[in-house]
């Protein structure tokens, strides 16, 4: 039994390649009709700053995993030792840096002392008593006062700090002491602020020549000047001391940690650093693998649109490339006659290039599950594989197929003319000397050639009316 249909050959794969991100071309691309096998390079694109980004990346990668390596192996009594060693640096830089503030805050008093005392408290009579009295010639009176109750509060200002500045010992608390020290420092400048906003006020008269007036405004200049500068000193030395404390922390809690050996929650939290880092570079490997065209089976490139130096826009294909002398047939058959075929199923195909008398084997590999309508008919795509590799086969070619569906030996066969149908059953007419009788028949597969095997209803030998003369 066959069944015979017209197909189309085309190469046994085929594909058209794009690249997924856009780069210059930097590899001269591969011509067309040039045979290439699996994995080759096609195309290529510049991939140097992906290339150094990886670089950079398995560079870290290598780093932490001498880290691990080295949490996991424990730490060298040498490293110990340099790690106590940094600690006791950091305690003599503590001691150094208590023992500055102490000195800047020190003369931070005296600075203010002698701001007071000795440079401003000439425009005062009975300065350093309740009732202090401005004796410049200051004509704003509201300003005279606050002066005279401001000078009182400075004076008991003096005095408190300088109490406070002898009992200073290893036991006092240093950041207390610079707060107090600052925060009298910053009244000492607000007084003097002041100061020097009534005595530039002043102009000249019988009582304060100019000459006068500009030695008072250089006496509360260089006050003013001498504190700002003090502040600033004293500030940084704060700075220096918290830093100080800080490196000590710092040191002490390396030392610990050495001293006690990687914890298994350090161990875990190196290890997830490196597939952090892992991932990262396993990141840059997709992007640069996205920079190349390789070819996914071995064949013969079709079509080439790359050319070295352009650059190329993603999800356009540059490069098409079909297998290399394999080849399939697809056709399509109709439904009446899809049950007689399965996988596996042989056949003679011919070409309308070589004509009907040279044949190439093949051999049905695929039906598709759903129809094709084709003109308006459910048909069903199968797909055969030729036998043998050939040269003479090409893409294109028309094939003519004749699908061997089953085959059987011994059986009775008759012409398919001497066959008609009376009330839906098979009728035959045979001879009995010269008389026709009908008779009933059921019949099997039918050949290419035109017979029909009859399954009964008929025995050898027996004559069949297959032409009758009117």
């Amino acid at each position: 039994q066959e069944v015979s249909v017209t197909g189309r050959v085309s190469p046994d794969a085929e594909v058209s390649l794009a690249f997924e991100r856009g780069g210059r071309v930097v590899t001269m691309p591969r011509d067309v009709g040039t045979h290439v096998r699996a994995g080759d390079t096609l195309v290529r694109l510049d991939a140097t700053e992906l290339d150094a980004q990886r670089a950079q990346a398995k560079a870290n990668l290598d780093y932490e995993l001498v880290k691990l390596a080295e949490l996991k192996k424990g730490v060298r009594a040498e490293d110990v030792a340099v790690s106590a060693a940094r600690v006791e640096s950091a305690k003599v830089s503590l001691r150094d840096a208590r023992k500055n503030t102490l000195d800047k805050m020190a003369t931070a008093y005296t600075v203010a002392d002698d701001a007071i005392r000795n440079k401003t408290d000439k425009f005062y009579r009975n300065p350093r008593t309740r009732n202090p009295e401005f004796s410049a010639p200051v004509t704003d009176t509201k300003l005279v006062s606050d002066l005279q109750q401001s000078r009182v509060l400075i004076e008991d200002l003096l005095v408190s700090w300088e109490m406070k500045m002898s009992s200073w010992n290893d036991a006092t608390d240093i950041v207390v002491a610079m707060e107090e020290s600052e925060a009298s420092l910053g009244e000492v400048k607000e007084y003097l602020d002041k100061l020097g906003l009534a005595i530039n006020g002043i102009l000249p008269s019988s009582s304060a020549t100019q000459t006068t007036i500009d030695g008072w405004k250089l006496d509360v200049s260089t006050a003013r000047t001498s504190v700002n500068s003090v502040i600033s000193s004293v500030v940084t030395a704060e700075q220096t001391y918290r830093a100080s404390v800080e490196a000590l922390k710092i040191s002490e809690n390396e030392l610990m940690l050495k001293q006690s050996g990687a914890t298994p929650e350090a161990i875990a939290a190196q290890e997830a650093r490196i597939t952090g880092v892992r991932a990262t570079l396993s990141g840059y490997d997709a992007q640069i693998s996205k920079t190349v065209l390789t070819a996914p089976f071995s064949g013969v490139i079709t079509k080439q649109d790359a050319k070295l130096g352009q650059s190329i826009t993603p999800n356009i294909p540059v490069v098409s490339l079909m297998s290399d002398g394999k080849y399939k047939i697809e056709a399509n058959i109709p439904e009446v006659d899809l049950a007689k075929i399965s996988l596996g199923d042989h056949a003679r195909v011919t070409l309308d290039a070589y004509g009907s008398d040279v044949a190439f084997p093949a051999t049905v590999s695929a039906i598709d599950p759903a129809e094709t309508i084709v003109e308006g008919v459910s048909t069903y795509k199968i797909t055969l594989r030729f036998d043998e590799k050939d040269a003479r086969v090409r893409s294109g070619m028309t094939p003519n197929i004749d699908i061997s569906t089953d085959k059987r030996e011994d059986v009775i066969m008759i012409p398919s003319r001497a066959l008609t149908t009376k009330d839906g059953q098979k009728i035959v007419r045979v001879l009995e000397g010269e008389i026709p009788r009908e008779v009933v028949v059921e019949i099997g597969l039918r050949g290419s050639d035109g017979n029909v095997e009859v399954v009964s209803g008929l025995s050898v030998g027996e004559r069949v009316i297959t032409f009758e003369q009117e």
